[in-house]
């Protein structure tokens, strides 16, 4: 893949965000930089990035896919009550667990899982003190 500034400033995007950005929320951010830049480009060189492994593609079911700059092996939560894509670091390799199933050859795999991010969580918990105290 030949070098583009386009593609290099939307792989910085994804690369300095907290979150797990969806191509318009890159969009938005690399139009500071880029102001001509169309979301057509962005989509463009997010599919050309994830295609050769640079970043990773989260498919969120339903909704935007999010991108994530983080290669290392890892896993996605969606929180059900925000929507965010949150990192999940199992404590051991699914991979390995994956690739040494002797049914068939694995070459990659894709897991999602569902729950309730800890922000979510904590404003749960306040409510639930709050609806308490006013009992």
């Amino acid at each position: 893949m030949k070098y583009s500034r386009q593609r290099e400033l939307v792989r910085e995007a994804v690369e300095k965000s907290s979150i797990h950005p969806t191509a318009d929320e890159v969009y938005q951010e690399v139009r500071k930089r880029e102001p001509t830049i169309s979301l057509a480009t962005v989509y463009r060189n997010l599919n050309q990035l994830s295609e050769n492994h640079l970043i990773r593609r989260v498919v969120v079911p339903g909704d935007s896919d999010h991108f994530d700059h983080t290669l290392k092996e890892h896993e996605h939560m969606i929180c059900t009550q925000c929507g965010c894509v949150v990192d999940i670091w199992p404590k051991s390799s699914l991979w390995e667990y994956f690739s040494g199933m002797e049914e068939a050859q694995i070459t990659g795999y894709d897991l999602t899982l569902y729950g309730v991010c800890k922000d979510c969580a904590q404003k749960q918990s306040g409510a639930a003190e709050e609806d308490a105290q006013q009992e």
